[in-house]
Formats: C-alpha cells, sequence, structure tokens
C-alpha cells in the first residue's frame, strides 16, 4: 500500500490528513511503546512521577503486529513515554522490521548507545534515529533529565562514534530539542552548529510542556517553581492526528495518537483483534469525530495536550512538527552556515 521510499515520506502522507473527514486507510506510520521503563528522570515527564510494574511487549506479540504491518508498508517507530533500547529484544525487533521490508525509526536518549548496539543499527539499515536533548547548554540537559555531565558527554561521543561508522546515509541522525524560557534564545545558532557536525539535521521542536505533570500527578505550580513562564491556552482547537497516528502499548493495547496514554483513547488490544479492524473500528470513528469538533476536554488525555498551548515566542510544538516548520527553518540555517 504505502512503501515509502523514505521516513520523511510517511511523515508527508500523513499531512494529507490532517483535516475534518480524511482517515488514512491505514495510518501511514505506527509507534511502538515498547516498554514503560526509562533510564532517566526528566523533571518534565509524566513517567518520573508516577510508579508503575515495569512491563515489556511480549516478542511474540510484536511479531504479530509487524506482520500485520507488512501488509500495509506503513512506517514503524520506537519511541514513546519509555526508552525503547532497554527492550530485552531490541536488536531482534530491529532486525524483525527490516526483515519484512519496512522503514523503521527510533527515538532514544542515547545513553544505552554501544558499539553492539551501533552495529544493529548499521548492519540493518535502520533508516532514522533522533537523540532527544533538552535546552540548548550542557547545563540545562544535565538539570532538566536529572543526568550527570559525564552521561551527556558520552551520549554526545556514542552519537559521534554512530556518525563516524556509519557507511551511507543510514541512519538519518536528527539531534531534537525542546526548550523554555530558561533557555537563552542566543544560544540557539551555537547550539545547531556544535551538534551539525555529527547529525544529518538538528532541529528546536518547540517548547517543553508540563501540563501533563500537574494534570495527572496533582503536582501545582511546577512551571512557577522552575522560573517558567505559563503557556497561553488556546481557543477552539481541533485536532485530526487520530486520523492517521496509531500507538501499540507495552501490554498490547492498541491507541489512537501516539501520546496516549489513558484508556479513552484505547480502542482495543492486538491479541483480541487486529490493527485495521480497531482502526475502522467504531469506537475510533466516535474518537475522532469529538476531537474534530473540538471537544478535546471530553478525554483526560487530550485536554493537557501540546495542542491546546502556546509558548511565547515558541509556538505550538505539535503545529510546528506537522507543518515542517523547524525542519526548513534549521536546515536553512546549516546551508547558509557551509
Amino acid at each position: 500500500m504505502y512503501r515509502f521510499d523514505n521516513h520523511i515520506a510517511a511523515y508527508d502522507e500523513s499531512r494529507r490528513y490532517n483535516r475534518k473527514g480524511e482517515i488514512a486507510a491505514f495510518p501511514p506510520y505506527v509507534t511502538f511503546e515498547l516498554g514503560n521503563s526509562c533510564n532517566f528522570s526528566c523533571i518534565m515527564c509524566r513517567k518520573t512521577y508516577i510508579k508503575e510494574k515495569k512491563e515489556e511487549l511480549d516478542f511474540s506479540v510484536f511479531k504479530k503486529c509487524v506482520d500485520e504491518i507488512s501488509n500495509y508498508g506503513s512506517l514503524v517507530r520506537f519511541i514513546g513515554y519509555c526508552e525503547p533500547l532497554l527492550y530485552s529484544k531490541i536488536k531482534d525487533a530491529i532486525r524483525y522490521v527490516k526483515k519484512k521490508g519496512l522503514r523503521l525509526h527510533i527515538t532514544t536518549n542515547g545513553s544505552l548507545l554501544n558499539r553492539e548496539m551501533i552495529n544493529a543499527i548499521l548492519e540493518n539499515e535502520v533508516d532514522s534515529v533522533i537523540f532527544s536533548f533538552q535546552g540548548f547548554t550542557q547545563e540545562e540537559d544535565c538539570f532538566m533529565r536529572n543526568i550527570s555531565c559525564k552521561t551527556y558527554s558520552n551520549v554526545v561521543n556514542k552519537i559521534k562514534l554512530l556518525h563516524k561508522s556509519r557507511k551511507s546515509e543510514k541512519p538519518y541522525i536528527t539531534i531534537s530539542t525542546t526548550i523554555t524560557s530558561r533557555d537563552n534564545p542566543e544560544y540557539e545558532t551555537e547550539f545547531i552548529k556544535r551538534h551539525m557536525c555529527y547529525a544529518d539535521q538538528v532541529q528546536v521542536t518547540g517548547a517543553t510542556h508540563f501540563a501533563f505533570i500537574e494534570d495527572e500527578s496533582g503536582i501545582r505550580d511546577i512551571e512557577k517553581k522552575l522560573g517558567l513562564n505559563k503557556p497561553r491556552k488556546l481557543k477552539n482547537v481541533k485536532c485530526f492526528l487520530t486520523n492517521y497516528e496509531m500507538k501499540i502499548a507495552e501490554n498490547g493495547n492498541v491507541y489512537m495518537c501516539c501520546g496516549s496514554f489513558t484508556d479513552e483513547l484505547n480502542i482495543g488490544n492486538i491479541e483480541k483483534n487486529t490493527l485495521f479492524n480497531m482502526w475502522h473500528s467504531e469506537k475510533a470513528m466516535k474518537i475522532r469525530e469529538t476531537l474534530a469538533f473540538g471537544d478535546l476536554d471530553k478525554f483526560k488525555n487530550c485536554r493537557a495536550c501540546q495542542i491546546r498551548y502556546d509558548y511565547d515566542k515558541i509556538g505550538n510544538t505539535i503545529m510546528n512538527t506537522m507543518k515542517g516548520k523547524n525542519k526548513k527553518k534549521k536546515m536553512e540555517l546549516y546551508a547558509e552556515e557551509r
């Protein structure tokens, strides 16, 4: 059905469905949240404030999902509220996706990257890897993610090693960060220049979001405690992400939208139904209709979503990403510098 020429084509395809009534026959990209654990404790992440029993996706269930996805040729993504490289079968998972002829993207904090992992990425020709950072400086990254300067330096060195070890243009390496009002805008160009030496793209996707923390954990005024400006809540927001996004969680539950974490957006379980049937189910259609009419308050997952907030001088993170705004801006800057 799809069989994209590259990973970017999957996102280009998804933009066709970013309007009311335009629903993909099958998601152009499918996100796997392979586990529910992370080795970082980021201040801005909801995972830091909740306690869960460690769980990961059964590999046989994973293969069942990939087998069905291969019928449609969608991009597969390993991202979510977890660190995908913690998955005990991560190398097997990479091999299986690529064996099926699918495009594969991984988003990681990079701390678990080692020579063995690099070899798995290169030998299987993983299409894209995003390394997530926070802020423009090492100091801000370490503070917001509760890591040491040594860990930060190790991550940078591992990314450099991956870049140096490439024999082709794969994987496409992206350094990505979000920022807050704590970050000095004057450091943006320096951040891009510094990381572009070992990346194909450096992007500042938008603002670091804290609303999920207050909404779910009950911790109040976290932005005030960090000396941050609160964002402006937008009115009359309509969302069409559920027209083209699907996430498979570590327990086999299937959700609409890759940022889902509540049962309200759960449309079934892969062990009881097919991805295709769940995608076209009555519940899925009702969710799409509700969000297309702007009734985001109906779902806990959506009432605190980034799409509803606008940050001074930064804008709306999701809108920035969907419009490809940051990619164009950063790559033009890099071209000028070169």
